[in-house]
Parts: structure tokens; C-alpha cells; sequence
């Protein structure tokens, strides 16, 4: 029997530094709750934050980290970047549409929103790219706002090109 204990003692386990690791972060029903977890834990994760990276730069502590975070400013500069990259994208299908229906789109989400149309600039490059008819529609209420004085809710801007030749009958 003592033998037994004295094997148990032994086993990696079982030995004090993991029981306390284990005491410092075990839930309060199950164990005691920690006071503040050691060193242990946040550096295992950082290496599973770090585990992709190649060579000293995710088994060093202090590069670990180093890389860690620059990783980290990098991720979140490219998620800004992408989304201007789509903003962009929807901006010139939408231009590129407009200015083959004879319209300058500079204004057009505005003289929508007066109108009571709420497209934002996806929908409307999806609807430029896969429903011209509809488009072209949609071109022509923002065209007919857009040239309607400031006193009838227009924009007053007479510039920005007359739009496809679509009558509107009754007002917007």
C-alpha cells in the first residue's frame, strides 16, 4: 500500500506544482478558486496563439509575444483595408453602370434616401451587376430627384445628368 502512494507521488500528475495549477484554476464548485493564475498558463497561451509562426518565433517567450502582437495590429489593419477594398469596388460598379445610363452617381444614395428607397451600396452593385432593368429604374428615380428643386425635397442639381429616358409619372 505505501508502496502504491509512494508511486502515485511520483507520477507527473500527481506531483505538487500541477496539483496547484490545477487548484489555481479550477472552478469553485470543483476546487478553490484562484487568488491570481501563474505564469504557466498565460504563456501556453501565447504559444497556442504563436503555434503557426515558424521557428524561434513561436517557442521564445518574449518573440513569441513580440510577433504576437504585431500579428495582431496586422490582422486588424487588414480587416479596415478590406472593407475599403469592397466599398470601392461597390462604388465603381455602381459608377461604371451609372455613367452607361448617363448618370453621375455622386448623389445617388442621398436622392434614394429622400425619395424613401433605402439601398445601401452593396445592394445597389448587386442590382447593377445582376438586374439592369431594375437598375436602370432605380437610376431613374434618383435622376428625377436629383433634378427636382430643393422646394418639391430634391437635390437641385440639374449637372448630374438626366438619366436613363424613363418617364416617372406623378411626383417623388
Amino acid at each position: 500500500d505505501s508502496l502504491l502512494q509512494e508511486v502515485l507521488q511520483r507520477m507527473v500528475f500527481t506531483t505538487s506544482t500541477m496539483m496547484v495549477r490545477i487548484a489555481k484554476h479550477s472552478n469553485q464548485f470543483f476546487g478553490t478558486p484562484a487568488v491570481a493564475p501563474d505564469r504557466f498558463w498565460g504563456r501556453r497561451k501565447l504559444k497556442m496563439l504563436t503555434a503557426h509562426f515558424y521557428g524561434r518565433s513561436r517557442n521564445c517567450y518574449k518573440i513569441a509575444f513580440r510577433y504576437n502582437i504585431k500579428a495582431l495590429e496586422r490582422s486588424f489593419n487588414n480587416r479596415q483595408v478590406i472593407k475599403r477594398d469592397a466599398q470601392d469596388l461597390w462604388d465603381c460598379r455602381v459608377e461604371g453602370v451609372g455613367n452607361t445610363l448617363n448618370y453621375n452617381t455622386w448623389h445617388m444614395r442621398e436622392s434614394l434616401a429622400r425619395t424613401g428607397v433605402v439601398l445601401d451600396r452593396h445592394m445597389l452593385s448587386k442590382l447593377a451587376i445582376t438586374e439592369p432593368r431594375t437598375f436602370r429604374a432605380v437610376t431613374a428615380i434618383s435622376a428625377t430627384k436629383t433634378s427636382q428643386g430643393l422646394e418639391e425635397g430634391g437635390l437641385g442639381l440639374h449637372s448630374m445628368g438626366p438619366g436613363p429616358g424613363i418617364d416617372i409619372v406623378g411626383k417623388l
